[in-house]
């Protein structure tokens, strides 16, 4: 038999419902104010274990979990915005799942956060009676650094996400602003570089497109921009892009898309006129 005591009867009615919902290979559970109690058909330690850690781990994280992380975002990194908050819990999570890459480690956790939640709980179970404040205060210690872990890269990638936004709409202004100096441009794109037409199909090499880059726009701007792509584009400011790729999930190309919306016109390779380029290639 297992006792569970709980300081605050939300967090008891909040674990007793999702302990409710699972699988129960146990005897019976009660709710009564603020403990639960799971009775077991054997009293074997060691087989209370292994019925029991994995389903309350589980339990413990689709119950507490992301308000524990919104606690760390709010009380530990100050972030009081609501809609701040739950992009960078959302954040958090592409993290946990293997979404993102994890940057600081640069490879997968060796332990889990279930295994984690796991071995902090194999003490309290042998004790039989434990206090629910004391296993997330102290035990949980190792799985509550690495939601810290977590929330850190989260609001890494938010803040380089706010910079990034920034940025973008910064450049829209400008594109906005500026007269275009050509009608239309032709974007090729494959094997990773870029290819540059102008409205006649007429090839531009990286030298004659530093040539359309204005100066001012490099010495402006407070973030770095690519002056092989990006800084000709904004400096040319064309009425149309015309970008041929099969990889529209690039993110330079993302990044086009977005400063110009509206201007953009995306094709396929199969849709460029490639007798233009290589003859205009060849012969320069």
């Amino acid at each position: 038999m297992i006792h569970i005591v709980f300081q605050d009867g939300q967090d008891a009615q909040r674990l007793f419902a999702e302990l409710s919902k699972a699988p129960q290979p146990y005897g019976k559970l009660l709710y009564d104010d603020k403990t639960i109690t799971i009775f077991f058909h054997e009293q074997d330690v060691a087989h209370m274990r292994a019925l029991f850690i994995p389903i309350f781990t589980s339990c413990i994280i689709r119950a507490f979990e992301a308000r524990w992380i919104l606690s760390i975002i709010s009380r530990t990194f100050f972030y009081e915005n609501e809609e701040e908050q739950q992009q960078i819990l959302q954040l958090a999570y592409s993290f946990i799942e293997g979404e993102r890459y994890d940057y600081r480690l640069g490879k997968k956790a060796n332990i889990s956060r279930e295994q984690l939640i796991a071995q902090s709980l194999h003490e309290c179970l042998h004790e039989g009676l434990f206090s629910f404040e004391s296993l997330m205060t102290f035990r949980l210690k190792p799985y509550y650094d690495r939601l810290m872990h977590y929330v850190e890269l989260a609001i890494d990638e938010y803040k380089l996400e706010q910079e990034y936004q920034a940025f973008v709409h910064m450049l829209r202004e400008i594109v906005a602003l500026r007269q275009s100096q050509m009608n239309a441009l032709h974007v090729l794109y494959e094997h990773g570089s870029f290819q540059f037409f102008d409205e006649r199909f007429v090839y531009l090499s990286p030298q004659q497109l530093k040539q359309w880059i204005d100066r001012r726009l490099m010495v402006s701007q407070p973030m770095y921009i690519d002056t092989s792509v990006l800084a000709p584009l904004v400096s040319i400011a064309p009425e149309k892009i015309w970008i041929y790729t099969d990889a529209t999930d690039v993110g330079m190309i993302q990044t086009i898309q977005n400063v110009f919306q509206e201007r953009i016109e995306l094709r396929t390779p199969l849709d460029f006129p490639k007798k233009y380029a290589y003859n205009d290639i060849h012969n320069e």
